[in-house]
């Protein structure tokens, strides 16, 4: 297996460790600097207002925000503070403070999304909400096709005066809002284990929730995806390893995800876990990995079928047509996505036609390269295993890709030819002619007679027609002419095979016997360039 699987496979099961960096913190504003502030730091912002209250219940917005640090703090005791506790109904009382706050906490976690600055910094509270002046709502959720409203209630405090509390009728509710829409008692055996706290806006307790989950995950697909991927290994098929590596990674995967993807929707998590888990990214990465190597699958059984039928031209289209699908795969995924996340698609697309123009200005080398290719594909002047002569360059194909074209010289060394380039070439394709020519010049020397000059010209006409390996036609053995050296006879023929060692061999045959013709009718064979005798 190599690096990147291995990288891949970690990534997908880490990443379902880290919470969305999109999601809002509760209760909070979205801006960073003011996440969850002190009651200190708090003072110092609204300096502007004039708090009676040193617990900021003075208004709606100092309330929600006090109470929110104190919980933030993990200080129960102070959170109790912000309850109203008065006359609550039996079996409620107000030494529970501490638990309703837990219970409150775990309720808003689960179902609601604040803003604290939504909420108004006036002492009297919004006035035009349709709501009594004494209340003011800080949010409400849907449970079982009913509108559940959360409230503040402006009560009594001896020697401050009137502060905003949690309504007691809002209190009142939330031991039986708790019980139906509360924790499971998994979430609730986690939250009594671990220490309170907060990481990358996850409570701890959500954390080891996801950790959980994604052990078992693991513990239950990758020994059932290696087990079948080890018994596809085995098999007779071609493609096994290819099937055993889609089967133990990417498959492997995208299975863990998913599963872990459905515990997360189904369990009783926060809004924040929740929206991580809407935001599908990992899920998205899995099934990407998926289909990139389901069309690796694709490409490599194709390519054996065209190869098993003789059709390597059309095998070697397979990759780079693949590579390209594979791409286009990738950037619709990629689009879908976007489009569940809210992003306009369209608007998106629009933007990569203006930026487009400007990648082709700057990709223009590699878009001469890809057209090469079309036309490389569609003129088809040489094929993958083909012996060619590119511009004086000989050796065989190996490749024809969306870019290059490598080929493997007669020294073994490999080059790679931009096909922009190569399709401007002259390019005799050697491997592409049906026989192979045989033509020589015999030179005899001038003290030949002419009788002896017939004799041999038949001679070696009848061993080019004797010869299994020799065209009948065209074949000529003639006497050219009076040359510089001797008397020139030219022997033409075709050797009937493609096979350069078979043409090597016939060759060696016919000019062995050109010789022996030569010598027994009483000539010899003279050099092309007389020697000069010196003193």
């Amino acid at each position: 297996m190599n690096k990147l699987t291995v990288v891949m496979l970690m990534l997908c099961l880490a990443g379902s460790l880290l919470p969305s960096v999109s999601a809002n913190a509760l209760l909070v504003p979205p801006t960073s600097e003011k996440s969850l502030p002190t009651v200190e730091k708090t003072l110092e912002e609204v300096a502007g207002f004039n708090y009676q209250d040193p617990l900021t219940r003075d208004t709606p917005r100092g309330a929600i925000r006090g109470l929110a640090n104190a919980v933030s703090a993990g200080d129960y005791e102070t959170a109790t503070q912000y309850l109203d506790l008065r006359y609550l109904p039996a079996g409620m009382d107000a030494s529970q403070g501490p638990e309703y706050v837990r219970m409150l906490k775990a309720i808003y976690e689960r179902h609601m999304q604040l803003d604290i600055y939504g909420l108004v910094e006036e002492r009297d509270g919004l006035l035009n909400d349709n709501l009594p002046t004494f209340r003011e709502l800080i949010g409400r959720f849907d449970h079982d096709g009913q509108s559940v409203s959360l409230l503040l209630q402006r009560v009594p405090e001896p020697g401050i005066g009137k502060v905003w509390k949690i309504s007691n009728a809002t209190v009142a509710k939330l031991p039986e809002l708790y019980h139906e829409l509360g924790y499971s008692p998994l979430v609730e055996w986690l939250i009594d284990k671990l220490p309170e706290g907060k990481f990358a806006k996850l409570n701890y307790w959500e954390w080891a929730l996801l950790v959980i989950y994604s052990v078992a995950a693991l513990l239950i697909t990758v020994p059932c995806c290696w087990i079948i991927a080890f018994v596809v290994k085995r098999g007779q098929s071609p493609l096994a390893l290819e099937w055993a590596y889609f089967i133990s990674w990417p498959l492997c995967a995208f299975i863990a995800v998913t599963l872990n993807r459905v515990w997360l929707s189904n369990t009783s998590a926060t809004v924040m876990m929740q929206k991580f888990v809407d935001t599908g990214l990992l899920f998205m990465l899995t099934i990407l990995w998926l289909l990139w190597s389901g069309i690796g699958l694709i490409q490599a059984s194709l390519r054996l079928k065209m190869l098993a039928n003789g059709k390597k031209q059309a095998a070697s289209l397979v990759r780079p047509l693949f590579n390209l699908a594979r791409v286009i795969a990738v950037l619709l995924g990629l689009l879908v996505w976007l489009e569940y996340l809210g992003f306009d698609a369209g608007a998106i697309l629009a933007g990569m036609g203006i930026g487009g123009i400007a990648i082709a200005l700057a990709s223009k080398q590699t878009i001469e390269n890809f057209i090469g290719t079309i036309t490389l594909y569609s003129a088809a002047p040489l094929k993958v295993g083909n012996l060619c002569n590119l511009g004086g360059l000989k050796g065989t194909v190996e490749e024809i890709g969306l870019r290059c074209t490598r080929v493997r010289t007669v020294d073994r060394s490999v080059i790679h030819i931009p096909n922009s380039k190569l399709a401007e070439m002259e390019i005799e394709n050697i491997s592409e002619r049906e026989k192979i020519r045989f033509k020589t010049d015999v030179r005899l020397a001038y003290t030949t007679q002419a009788e002896q000059v017939n004799a041999i010209i038949e001679e070696i006409t009848q061993l080019l027609v004797d010869h299994d390996d020799i065209d009948e036609s065209p074949l000529r053995v003639t006497f050219k002419g009076f040359g510089l050296a001797g008397l020139e006879i030219n022997v033409f023929a075709y050797v009937a095979t493609t096979s350069l060692p078979t043409y090597q061999r016939v060759a060696q045959e016919l000019q062995l016997g050109i010789m022996t013709i030569v010598e027994k009718h009483g000539s010899r064979i003279v050099p092309a360039v007389p020697t000069i005798a010196t003193a």
